[in-house]
């Protein structure tokens, strides 16, 4: 796992750096707005994230699978770049022309309980065109293997300008509409930043070789856009339409506490985007020499690491879930149920490792669009169930319903497929030991100090959790990088 290991260390670092802004950004926001404007940046961003997933026509999908047989930076990669570019600028126009066939239809569905969203519906036009360029300019860069650049910018700058909008906010120097202005700018400048690296990193390629693309290969990668155009990326579907659904059945100030929760519930796939990200590549550059064997490893230790990760993140959270909601307005208490599913739904997406990516780019990638359409029919399905019956609760509960509804289904496929079976006797270690760790850091009497509380439940805690992991051998892989970084305080276990 050299190269996976190596920028997934660094993603993750940049991950981490991000989640801390990230809170800082979510604690800020919750209190210096109010839930309704909150609940706009949020329905905004998904929004355009759906649209980018549609519009972009499947082809980050393309880049995954078949960006192995183009590679060759001597010759531009046979012009990939821009058979992306033009793609996407041919999937921006679609997406313009279906918002202004709809617009009018849009207004009429928010202008009751979405006022807000119907004021500042101008800027999702420009935010979905910078959304479905830095996928295109990421996946490109992930493709070449520079995975680093496009997490640190989404998660590190990205958010300190965010932080820096917030500011001039608290002290009064903008108004609201400019600091909504400003939010957009800093969700755009990232897509920026990508192109300059493509351009620094000399992987600007836009000229294309003619007959290189054959008919075969033509086909090849028109069905598999096609069918991507559906399946897009399952996670960030999943968790955009509950956002949508809850706004247009609870109102924009409902989408802000749960949009607020939403982000507790996910710190805990933060191990997996580093992962994730680089995997790709590799898992897609193993199946073009069909190296089966390499795959199914990959597919173990990520199973292994990742559900070791999650839960150390999961026990983390819950049991600390009362400070979490004490440092909340008193408006977001609903929130708290919100982030147990939600958290609970990416814990099951976590332990079943890299699942996804193995579908996506195997020769049976379309059977992942076809688990795509029964996720996407029942995510809207129990969504319009539930939401009525218990508010954003409901749709918490939707997702991680559709979320663990669908890695059941691929890691059912890939067993009966290729008899690829990622558990072994560790997976039962570590439950174990997630639940001993988690009772110790439960049921300790509260500390009237919050930080104080916070600190000694999760030393206690996430101190035993690491310790049985290490005496257990439960984790190899991690294992050995905590003994390497310990042996550095001449501390050995």
């Amino acid at each position: 796992m050299g190269i996976i290991e190596k920028q997934a260390t660094k993603n993750a670092i940049y991950s981490y750096l991000g989640a801390g802004l990230g809170f800082l950004t979510v604690m800020w926001s919750s209190h210096l707005l109010n839930p309704d404007e909150n609940g706009l940046t949020r329905i905004l961003l998904s929004i355009s994230i759906l649209f980018s997933l549609f519009f972009g026509l499947g082809f980050n999908s393309i880049t995954i699978r078949f960006f192995p047989y183009f590679r060759n930076k001597e010759k531009g990669h046979h012009g990939y770049l821009f058979y992306g570019i033009t793609t996407t600028i041919i999937g921006f126009l679609i997406c313009f022309l279906f918002f202004i066939i709809f617009k009018e239809q849009i207004i009429e569905n928010n202008k009751e309980k979405s006022k807000l969203f119907v004021d500042y519906l101008f800027y999702l036009m420009p935010l979905t065109l910078f959304t479905l360029f830095f996928n295109l300019f990421d996946y490109y860069l992930r493709a070449c293997y520079s995975s680093v650049i496009g997490s640190s910018s989404k998660d590190f700058v990205q958010r300190i300008l965010i932080i820096a909008a917030l500011f001039l906010y608290a002290i009064k120097v903008i108004d609201f509409s400019i600091f909504v202005c400003l939010y957009i700018v800093s969700t755009c400048v990232p897509t920026l930043i990508l192109l300059y690296y493509i351009i620094k990193l000399d992987e600007w390629h836009i000229r294309p070789v003619k007959g290189f693309i054959d008919k075969k290969l033509r086909n090849e990668m028109i069905k598999l856009s096609l069918f991507s155009i559906l399946s897009g990326s399952t996670g960030v579907l999943i968790s955009n339409v509950d956002i949508i659904m809850v706004n247009q059945k609870l109102g924009l100030a409902q989408t802000g506490v749960y949009g607020i929760a939403f982000y507790f519930g996910t710190i805990i796939t933060i191990p997996s985007r580093s992962l994730l990200r680089i995997a790709m590549s590799v898992v897609s550059e193993a199946f073009k020499k069909n190296d089966l064997a390499e795959i199914n490893s990959l597919y173990k230790k990520s199973c292994n690491n990742q559900l070791a990760i999650g839960l150390l993140l999961f026990i983390g959270i819950w049991i600390n879930i009362d400070n979490i909601m004490a440092l909340l307005p008193p408006e977001y208490a609903e929130g708290k149920n919100v982030i147990l599913f939600i958290s609970a739904g990416y814990l099951i997406d976590m332990g079943t490792g890299i699942n996804y990516i193995i579908m996506l780019t195997s020769k049976h990638y379309r059977f992942d669009g076809y688990f795509m359409f029964i996720i996407l029919l029942m995510t809207i399905l129990t969504n319009y169930l539930l939401i009525p019956v218990y508010g954003i609760t409901g749709s918490a509960i939707a997702t991680a319903i559709t979320i663990a509804s669908y890695n059941i289904m691929r890691w059912l496929f890939l067993y009966f497929k290729y008899k690829m079976q990622p558990y072994d006797f560790n997976i039962v270690k570590i439950v174990v030991i997630a639940v001993i760790a988690f009772i110790s850091g439960y049921f300790i009497p509260r500390v009237p100090y919050l930080i104080a509380d916070i600190a000694i439940r999760s030393t206690i805690a996430g101190g035993l959790f690491v310790l049985l992991i290490l005496k257990t051998e439960a984790t190899p892989e991690i294992n050995t990088k905590i003994r390497k970084n310990l042996k550095r305080f001449s501390i050995y276990i």
